[in-house]
């Protein structure tokens, strides 16, 4: 079962509901229009459901890659056997990332926070937690609630980490959850955002814009936010990064597209294969990768 530690001075302000602590004021969250569409994604989020099912024959239950496959990126670089007191983790979903880090990488942690939007989702977590016992010495402060103001004191975190989060916040928004990020992390603390910045430059991105901005009546109000690293280095900078980590790298992920791979929901037919075949030079690759991910140094 998921060890959860008594309600934190900081967390006073929520209340504590079977294993996640919830704002005060959460019948006005639920009630917003983005809480709303991320708890219908997370219902069926990337297949996360087959663990509401699992049973003690299940494949799924020796195997978690089963579940949401092994995450790659700048995990692959994420050294073994690392141990913090604490881990604050922003848009955790079902909590893919960290039990890939416990299982493949032996990350230990003693304190575990864990926040998200999506209640459908921390539900899961929990579930997967259960099943799969990862972080298990670790005590679990799960936090339903927007990551802009987090309820956690100055200077608290070891290490913060993301994926494939960032992309969907307004661009104000993250400048905001930046700012909080770092004002929650130790000074020589270490942050790792996998996968969370898309790349304004990406000829795939600029196709699929243009098709987007054709129909001015019907836009997905979570499409992703992209941007430059050089964008990306301003944000962290004007966030507070150089009192906490002095030396940091953003660099593109390794996949790469000239092509969208589905326009309105529909594949376009060659584009994934056009996609993986490419191998670009180091001079073409802030321009073809799908995004940018960013961390403290050092990883490995």
């Amino acid at each position: 079962m998921t060890q959860l530690a008594n309600s934190p001075s900081s967390l006073s302000e929520f209340q504590l509901r079977d294993g996640i602590y919830f704002p005060h004021n959460y019948a006005q969250l639920n009630n917003t229009a983005h809480k709303q569409k991320w708890d219908a994604i997370g219902k069926t989020y990337y297949g996360s459901q087959k663990i509401e099912t699992i049973t003690e024959t299940s494949a799924i239950k020796q195997d978690y890659t089963l579940l949401g496959g092994r995450p790659g990126g700048t995990w692959n670089k994420f050294p073994m056997n690392k141990s913090v007191d604490s881990i604050l983790e922003i848009g955790c979903g079902y909590g893919r990332a960290p039990l890939h880090l416990s299982k493949d990488k032996n990350l230990q942690c003693q304190k575990y926070y864990a926040i998200d939007i999506s209640e459908s989702l921390l539900r899961r977590l929990i579930k997967v937690k259960e099943e799969y016992n990862f972080f298990p010495d670790a005590e679990f402060n799960i936090i339903c609630n927007s990551a802009e103001n987090l309820p956690l004191a100055d200077n608290s975190m070891d290490l913060v980490i993301s994926n494939c989060v960032f992309m969907h916040i307004p661009h104000a928004q993250l400048r905001n959850l930046l700012t909080e990020i770092f004002r929650v992390l130790k000074p020589g603390g270490m942050f790792v955002f996998n996968h969370s910045f898309h790349n304004k430059a990406c000829p795939s991105h600029i196709i699929h814009n243009f098709i987007r901005n054709l129909n001015i009546f019907s836009k997905n109000p979570i499409y992703l936010k992209q941007y430059s690293a050089i964008e990306i280095q301003e944000m962290l900078n004007s966030a507070g990064i150089q009192t906490k980590c002095p030396q940091y790298i953003v660099e593109p992920t390794t996949e790469y597209a000239i092509l969208p791979e589905t326009i309105k929901g529909i594949p376009l037919p060659f584009a994934k294969a056009i996609n993986r075949s490419l191998k670009p030079s180091d001079a073409w690759k802030d321009t073809l990768a799908y995004g940018f991910s960013a961390y403290s140094i050092p990883l490995e």
